[in-house]
């Protein structure tokens, strides 16, 4: 958990930090930038070592075996006045699993393929892998371009005119943080997602063991499930033109 409040501790500083330090020098800079970086690094690495480490969870101990009872009265005083107990050593739950690094491998297999080729050049066209993504990809790149231009905090909506921008766009502060200090926009939202995929395995697993990570993953229904025939990973759900899709290719 040390190095979860740590990665989320650096996320949230370095946002609030731009967006505070935006409004007060009209627009983000590169000096400004990495002033925020920094700060948040630094924020993130007190966070690391003010957060107590937090025990994985534990099976329940066997009871330890009842030791044999004194034949005589006398044995069983002298045992009642000493007061002899037995001690059991708890077990602790390691990472040695077989189902949590099966859900390990499924999730991999679900982050790298979702968000590796999340927007990608074919030749002279830019592809998304998801057509789910391709009026989402293209708000998140302007938006993140527009604050990374320097505009001033907080920025009118770049695609409504005469309105104020009301989207969530923390992520997107924090992605043009990256775009002003020269990291290039698709690289920047591919490592970043899959930072955070990393960091919402771990959260799951720490919240409820492999079945949060199972519940959080393979919700989505039976239609999935032709891939165990065809063995084909498709998009099922999309072309059975069924609107409800699961929580993690939703989000």
């Amino acid at each position: 958990m040390k190095w979860l409040s740590g990665t989320l501790t650096f996320f949230n500083a370095a946002t609030v930090l731009a967006l505070i330090t935006g409004i007060l020098a009209h627009g983000l800079t590169r000096p400004i930038a990495t002033f925020c970086i920094v700060v948040g690094l630094l924020t993130g690495f007190a966070a690391y070592h003010l957060t107590e480490p937090a025990l994985l969870r534990v099976r329940k101990p066997k009871p330890p075996p009842l030791p044999p009872e004194p034949k005589s009265k006398r044995a069983q005083r002298r045992a009642a006045r000493q007061g002899k107990t037995f001690a059991s050593q708890v077990p602790r739950w390691t990472y040695r699993s077989f189902w949590f690094w099966l859900l390990a491998a499924c999730f991999a297999i679900f982050a790298v393929r979702s968000f590796c080729w999340l927007i990608y050049w074919d030749g002279n066209d830019v592809k998304v892998q998801s057509p789910n993504n391709l009026g989402d990809l293209s708000l998140h790149l302007t938006y993140i371009r527009h604050f990374a231009s320097g505009v001033p905090l907080w920025p009118d909506n770049p695609i409504e005119p005469f309105s104020k921008l009301r989207y969530p766009a923390g992520v997107d502060i924090f992605n043009a943080l990256l775009t002003c200090l020269g990291v290039d926009v698709i690289k920047g939202l591919v490592w970043v997602a899959v930072i955070a995929s990393i960091a919402t395995f771990y959260a799951f697993y720490r919240w409820g063991g492999n079945f949060g990570i199972a519940a959080f993953l393979f919700n989505g229904g039976l239609a999935s499930y032709p891939v165990l025939q065809t063995f084909s990973f498709q998009d099922y759900q999309g072309t059975n033109n069924m609107a409800w899709k699961s929580i993690a290719l939703s989000m």
